[in-house]
């Protein structure tokens, strides 16, 4: 007899990945578009039933890491919308919420058992990582053309590199980490390479839908197949994270001060 029990397990985990993308997109549409108060409800169910579904049978669950590693989804926009940022300056935004961010994904990791090294914090090839962060420049430069966001205030010239600090380690190496390094990793492992980093970078695109843009959640998806691809070539993250924080900080800090409107 044929053991379909292999192909079932399969199907199953992809069956609640790709349920987990559409409730993550919902959540959003929710947030943007009719109500945050609902939206971020929504994440905080969605968020809730991860945590619960990957703690049954851990030990013996194939998708517990999987289903733990997409709990820090709902996690990033929970933490953006009830975090009280408006009582900090501008570069402590990143630094908070980040922060929080960090401290949750380092938690995740010592559950599922994985270390700096498992989810690309190594400097393997430091040259080709220095070149993959210089990427940033010219990704940065065309999300402001896609986007042509409003300059982040930054007041004197230590606010500015405080704040240009912030969004290369807050916002790069912290969301590298989520995405390309552990819920990367995990996807990959449950599901292969080619669903893992195209499903992966879905969600990636779908929490940038508070833009307003369908172009630049394309665009941001192809950069994170382009990140992601590189993450499994050379096994690290640091790069990537470069060029990460290094987009954000030519969108919103370089380009609005330089651009011909």
């Amino acid at each position: 007899m044929v053991n379909c029990a292999p192909a079932g397990v399969a199907m199953q985990k992809e069956g609640l990945f790709i349920l987990y993308m559409v409730l993550v997109a919902l959540a959003e549409f929710v947030t943007n578009f009719v109500d945050p108060g609902c939206g971020l409800s929504l994440h905080a169910i969605v968020l809730v039933s991860l945590l619960a579904l990957s703690a049954l049978k851990h030990s013996e669950n194939p998708i517990s890491s999987l289903l733990l590693s997409l709990s820090l989804a709902p996690l990033i926009r929970i933490i953006s919308l009830s975090l009280p940022l408006a009582y900090f300056p501008r570069y402590a935004w990143y630094l908070v919420a980040g922060a929080a961010l960090l401290l949750a994904t380092l938690a995740l990791m010592r559950v599922q058992g994985v270390g700096f090294r498992e989810v690309g914090g190594t400097f393997y090839k430091p040259l080709t990582q220095a070149a993959v962060g210089l990427t940033g420049v010219p990704f940065g430069a065309i999300e402001y053309y896609i986007l042509r966001p409003e300059p982040l205030a930054a007041g004197s010239f230590s606010e500015l590199i405080l704040l240009a600090i912030a969004l290369i380690v807050f916002t790069g190496f912290a969301e590298e980490i989520v995405f390309r390094g552990v819920m990367q990793r995990s996807a990959t492992e449950a599901l292969g390479w080619k669903a893992g980093v195209l499903g992966v970078n879905a969600i990636f695109a779908i929490l940038h839908m508070g833009w307003f843009s369908a172009l630049d959640m394309i665009f941001v998806f192809i950069i994170g197949l382009f990140f992601g691809f590189l993450t499994l070539k050379t096994g690290s993250i640091i790069g990537v994270s470069l060029s990460h924080g290094i987009t954000n900080v030519v969108l919103f800090l370089a380009m609005p001060s330089v651009a011909v409107p």
